[in-house]
């Protein structure tokens, strides 16, 4: 009986990895709970899975179950046949690789004792190829140091099986290693479990941050708005005696003091939180918002900013102007210099970003070596160390900008010179 649940667990954790390294390829078409319709087909593969390998032992058929088992699981996601094809095949190759794989390492194992440790172990291997699976493919900086960690898990885990199989060889001893084969299999199920859990948890809460600060940007431009009309309003309410003071000094041909005049009317239209004013209400907002910040912490704050007012993509332009700016001010923050420059510029499609600011060289941890990327775009790449509070969420807005990058097929170059850090976008639009 305990064989039965021991290899029931290790099918279950392979049939849960199944629908993992969908996901990894179809996520955005898969929700986080699955449905009845999944459970039912997840459920059925399952059972029929399980119950076939204990009852029959037959290699053909063991191999027809999984294949249709797993073509229905991703037809639940897609209905394209080349997609369908592809993660079918791709994923049994991986179970059979990894299948073949375990039986060469307990290979000193009896045939008819090979069975349970070989199906944990091989549950196991699919694990570590998940993982790696994940890092190729979705490429996410935070993510990817995640998972890399992670893999030492099911590795040493594996290192432990092969140690009992290669040095236990007596027959009792031999449902010790099953017995502590299936608290390994726990084990990993329960890492890869949580490692889930947070990282879902830290999603959540870098969201949560997002729409607080959109609340703050919205609530400032509106701020912004109504200052505004109120001086229009002010301003039209006096326009007959302004323009009659107006008609007495040309009169007078002083044209001096008109100039002033019409400065002073200048002057008081102005509003100095309305920083940038292309015409974007959206992008407008967040420079507003973040230069404002700047403006309030730091000593030289520059900005050139050329945009027409029907950009489009400004959603993708604010995840990248306020994820840069941010660092750029807290780099800027703890500087005696305190300096910020940002030019931006859209033009034929072609949109250019460039903020220069000052920092501590105390903040560089790392850099990496320069590469070139799988378009033929040159980039440097640079670690850095934060001074925020929550350092967990430092990474996740820099890994957002990277994807935008890559979405438009665009460059982006960070590097140091002397005492000022510079970040350079071009974005195809």
């Amino acid at each position: 009986m305990i064989k039965i649940v021991i290899y029931s667990l290790s099918n279950l954790f392979r049939i849960y990895l199944l629908r993992k390294y969908i996901q990894i390829f179809l996520g955005d078409e898969m929700e986080d709970k699955m449905n009845i319709k999944e459970i039912v087909v997840y459920g059925g593969f399952f059972l029929l899975n399980t119950g076939a390998s204990i009852a029959f032992h037959l290699v053909w058929l063991n191999i027809l179950l999984n294949i249709v088992g797993i073509n229905m699981i991703v037809f639940l996601y897609t209905k394209s046949v080349k997609t369908s094809l592809f993660l079918t095949c791709s994923i049994y190759m991986i179970h059979m690789g990894c299948d073949v794989i375990s039986f060469l390492l307990l290979g000193n194992m009896k045939r008819g004792e090979i069975n349970l440790v070989s199906a944990v172990t091989t549950a196991i291997l699919i694990f570590i190829c998940e993982l790696l699976t994940e890092r190729i493919v979705n490429g996410r900086k935070r993510e990817e140091e995640g998972s890399i960690s992670l893999i030492f898990v099911p590795v040493c885990s594996m290192i432990i099986v092969w140690i009992l199989v290669s040095v236990m060889d007596n027959g009792s001893r031999k449902m010790f290693i099953v017995m502590v084969s299936a608290s390994l299999l726990i084990v990993n199920f329960l890492v890869l479990y949580l490692y889930n859990v947070l990282l879902r948890a830290f999603s959540q809460r870098y969201e949560n941050e997002i729409l607080k600060q959109k609340v703050q940007i919205y609530a400032n431009q509106l701020d912004i708005i109504l200052q505004n009309e109120d001086k229009v309003k002010r301003l039209r309410h006096d326009m007959k005696h302004h323009m009659n003071e107006l008609k007495l000094l040309a009169i007078k041909n002083k044209d001096g003091s008109i100039q002033e005049y019409i400065d002073s009317m200048e002057e008081f239209i102005n509003n100095p939180k309305e920083i940038v004013s292309s015409g974007n209400t959206e992008i407008d907002s967040v420079l507003n918002y973040m230069l404002q910040k700047a403006k309030g912490e730091l000593k030289d704050v520059e900005i050139d900013v050329q945009l027409p007012a029907d950009v489009s993509h400004s959603f993708d332009i604010n995840v990248i102007l306020g994820n840069l700016l941010e660092n750029a001010i807290e780099g800027a923050g703890g500087t005696e210099e305190k300096r910020l420059h940002v030019k931006i510029k859209l033009k034929q499609g072609v949109l250019r970003i460039e903020v220069e600011n000052s920092f501590r060289k105390e903040m560089l941890v790392t850099k990496k070596e320069s590469g070139i990327l799988s378009n033929g775009i040159y980039k440097k790449s640079i670690r850095f160390q934060t001074t925020k509070e929550d350092k967990e969420q430092h990474g996740i807005g820099l890994m957002n900008v990277k994807k935008i990058v890559e979405k438009y097929n665009g460059i982006m170059e960070a590097y140091p010179k002397g005492s000022l850090f510079y970040v350079k976008l071009i974005l195809y639009m």
